[in-house]
């Protein structure tokens, strides 16, 4: 009996041993490809443009096991640490990441190699590289300028619709539908403001018009 029963601790302790092996293993953060956009926002059509960096992953490990990023420039002293994290699930693929990270005040964000780490909980990391780049010129465009720029660019025009609420009604393509107040009011009866929204191929550079309002006079 003394033997059985020490084979059985053995065996038990041994099982133990390779669940926390396994389960270890399943924290580990595994990230499979990164994306980037440098996100202009255009508050009127009198201003310069203030921009953002938005970084998210793709992960092949569960994105609710993520508690940190850090975000580094290599072209500079720039670091951003984060634990608000933003995770997406979109036809089965996970997605994680922060679509506000900012600059001090009169500085741009630096062009090159960027280094990005997830970190769960327990710190366990992995992490992926980007290489940012845009052209700095946006930076120094008003509204108008912008448009008689993009006109020169191959860019791809999106909308964002918004309730009283400021409730998301509708965001992608600008269909034709959308290209006056009328078309929109006709989809979206509670439509309240919406914004344009130009990108340039692969979404890496990103301007966000000046929001504007569904007036009801131009409907009539």
């Amino acid at each position: 009996m003394d033997i059985n029963h020490s084979k059985l601790k053995i065996s038990f302790f041994s099982i133990l041993a390779i669940l926390l092996f396994v389960s270890c293993q399943q924290t580990l953060p595994e990230l499979t490809q990164s994306n980037y956009s440098v996100i202009f926002d255009y508050k009127d059509e009198e201003s310069l443009p203030t921009s953002r960096l938005s970084v998210f992953v793709e992960s092949s490990s569960d994105v609710r096991r993520y508690a940190h990023i850090q975000v580094s420039s290599k072209e500079s002293d720039l670091t951003w640490n984060i634990d608000e994290i933003s995770r997406i699930t979109s036809n089965g693929i996970q997605w994680a990441g922060n679509t506000n990270l900012v600059v001090p005040e009169n500085q741009v964000i630096p062009q090159g190699i960027y280094e990005v780490i997830y970190f769960n909980a327990d710190d366990k990391s992995d992490k992926e590289y980007i290489d940012v780049s845009y052209d700095p010129k946006i930076y120094s465009l008003n509204y108008k300028e912008l448009i008689e720029y993009m006109k020169n660019k191959p860019s791809v025009s999106e909308i964002i619709i918004y309730d009283a609420e400021g409730k998301v009604l509708y965001y992608g393509n600008k269909l034709s539908e959308f290209s006056n107040v009328r078309g929109i009011w006709n989809a979206y009866s509670n439509a309240v403001t919406y914004q344009d929204i130009l990108c340039l191929p692969g979404r890496y550079t990103i301007c966000i018009l000046p929001e504007k309002k569904v007036q009801l006079e131009e409907i009539q």
